[in-house]
């Protein structure tokens, strides 16, 4: 049956497979004239693809419909891949501006830290005492500066001697007993302030135990270089610079008002009792290695 509409050949379909016409309404009357009350209420499809049909029905081919279904489809396709590798390169700018925004952050950290540390390291205990929470990282940096260097030094003690599970024993294992005997030096002056009552904040905490490590980086810095002249001199800048642990605990105690209240026990003993449970914790931790290098020390060896 032939589309009075569109004029398109349909079979014995009951609707146009072109624009979608009744056929069985429009055999009785070929050419209707529509009004505005069935031309709204007719689909959209169907007025858009009677007034395409009736402008084209003399030079358009059957065929053109699928024809332009199948553009469609590639240009959607284009589109879709378009859209996909603009999405891709938009995500690699965004990592790049990320990545950029933190190598910017990770200097202006590191020029802060030296700026801090240079001004700390000529004065260290008048720093200490005006320091906040705001150099709490600095704190943090220092330790962990101390940290690594220690290891880094029974690394290359190690590596000289030519001693077997270099990483492990000469360098994680220091590193893990450092990491603890820090924090447990932190956790101590901790303990002690709140026994004694006393109002304080812990980031100030860290950042004061923090400056006064500092003369430690330095001395840690010297014992790796010295490595290289003479084992005795390196192993006792190693030392300073744990007695500097001691040391930095032992003033940032003091600074506060100890003994204000009547407590259970008078401050000279428990400030006596952290400095005793940290000197154990090193001495279990690191004295056998610490020993041993003593004892290379003292080799003709270790005198040159």
């Amino acid at each position: 049956m032939k589309c009075p509409v569109c004029n398109h050949e349909n079979g014995d379909a009951h609707f146009c497979e072109r624009c979608g016409s009744n056929l069985t309404q429009t055999t009785s009357s070929p050419t209707p004239v529509p009004n505005s009350e069935s031309a709204a209420s007719e689909p959209e499809y169907t007025r858009w693809s009677s007034t395409q049909a009736t402008s084209s029905q003399a030079s358009v081919p059957s065929n053109t419909p699928s024809i332009s279904i199948h553009k469609e489809q590639a240009r959607e396709s284009t589109g879709t891949n378009d859209h996909a590798s603009a999405g891709d390169n938009s995500s690699n700018q965004w990592n790049n501006i990320v990545q950029n925004e933190k190598v910017q952050q990770a200097k202006e950290v590191s020029k802060q830290y030296l700026s801090y540390f240079l001004s700390v390291l000529a004065r260290p205990y008048q720093t200490m005492k005006t320091v906040g929470d705001q150099h709490s990282l600095n704190g943090w940096l220092t330790m962990a500066l101390i940290a690594v260097l220690s290891s880094t030094y029974f690394l290359i003690t190690f590596s000289r001697i030519g001693m077997d599970g270099l990483f492990i024993g000469g360098f994680l294992r220091p590193l893990l007993f450092t990491v603890i005997i820090l924090i447990a030096s932190i956790a101590l002056m901790y303990a002690i302030l709140k026994i004694e009552k006393i109002t304080f904040r812990p980031k100030t905490l860290v950042a004061q135990f923090g400056t006064l490590l500092v003369p430690a980086v330095v001395s840690l810095v010297l014992a790796n270089l010295f490595i290289i002249i003479s084992y005795s001199i390196a192993i006792s800048l190693l030392a300073v610079s744990y007695i500097i642990i001691f040391v930095a605990l032992n003033s940032v105690l003091f600074q506060y008002p100890l003994n204000r209240t009547q407590a259970a026990i008078d401050s000279m003993y428990s400030v006596l009792i952290a400095n005793v449970v940290v000197f154990f914790i090193l001495y279990r931790l690191l004295g056998e290695i610490v020993i041993g290098l003593i004892r290379l020390m003292l080799s003709p060896f270790g005198r040159l």
